[in-house]
């Protein structure tokens, strides 16, 4: 799933990790630069886990020193 959330791209995908299980994998970029990514274990929905990325962009959009 892949979208725009105040001016972010937000990309989740779930897909076979090298260890036989799927994972969740997520990346937030503004303006070309990397925000926030990394991967999930967890049972999350694709849809769920996009949703819950919108607090990160909000905290960066609040608060960008801290990304830097």
């Amino acid at each position: 799933m892949k979208g725009m959330y105040k001016g972010c791209e937000i990309e989740v995908t779930k897909e076979k990790s090298l260890a036989g299980y799927k994972m969740l994998f997520y990346s937030i970029f503004d303006d070309g630069y990397e925000v926030d990514s990394g991967h999930s274990e967890g049972g999350d929905k694709v849809t769920e886990f996009y949703e819950s990325l919108k607090n990160v962009v909000d905290d960066y959009k609040e608060h960008s020193e801290d990304y830097e």
